[in-house]
């Protein structure tokens, strides 16, 4: 686990649980025991138990019958919820946000889409992409300067993670995204065209879920 970031440990504590959940980090069904985590995060149990706390608020995770916190099992219904979810409000906050962006924030996302490329070829670097797509989306989304849409985007996005965990399978199969789905997005907001940039997105967001969607297996450990 990386070093924590010098914030005050409980929200230091938080945002690095946040981080790794948002990324997939964690499998569906996965148990997070608070002595086990504090002990990787070098810390004392009690803000690794308050950041559970806030995570569970944000239906991140939910309290086992143990004395653990588990990440939600990853069911048919919970991920066409959050697929629906997610296309509406950053298909919404994308669209508000081409006519907002800076050319420094194009230049940014043109190297943040040229990494994802780079790093989705190889299975040793697919974390790496992970990353860098997070990235590439809220770079644009907090361009909309929408606060509480953008509240509700990183929640989803906690919710997001197990399917970020299995979509990780698909990255190097035929069925995988399609790296074109950036640079359409990207030619959206050169051109100023909000309304394409919203059906690009749509479209980059919707690959996995509808993929996984259609393959149970990928699903096997939620039913």
């Amino acid at each position: 686990m990386p070093p924590l970031s010098p914030l005050p440990i409980n929200e230091a504590v938080y945002r690095a649980l946040r981080d790794q959940l948002m990324r997939g980090d964690f499998a569906a069904g996965q148990l997070l025991g608070i002595e086990e985590l504090a002990q990787a995060m070098n810390t004392s149990t009690m803000p690794v138990r308050a950041a559970l706390q806030r995570l569970a608020e944000q239906r991140a995770v939910e309290r086992h019958r143990s004395r653990s916190m588990q990440v939600p099992l990853l069911s048919v219904e919970r991920l066409d919820d959050i697929r629906r979810s997610r296309v509406l409000v950053e298909c919404a906050l994308t669209e508000w946000a081409v006519p907002r962006l800076q050319r420094a924030d194009v230049e940014a996302l043109k190297q943040l889409a040229r990494k994802i490329a780079k790093a989705l070829k190889s299975p040793a670097t697919v974390d790496q992409g992970l990353a860098h797509n997070q990235a590439f989306h809220f770079t644009i989304y907090q361009a909309a300067a929408s606060p509480t849409l953008l509240s509700m985007v990183e929640s989803l996005w906690l919710q997001s993670g197990p399917y970020l965990r299995a979509a990780r399978e698909l990255m190097h199969q035929p069925q995988g995204p399609d790296p074109e789905l950036h640079e359409q997005i990207l030619q959206a907001i050169v051109d100023g065209d909000a309304r394409a940039a919203r059906r690009a997105m749509e479209h980059d967001i919707a690959w996995a879920f509808d993929r996984l969607r259609l393959m149970p297996h990928m699903l096997d450990m939620a039913a």
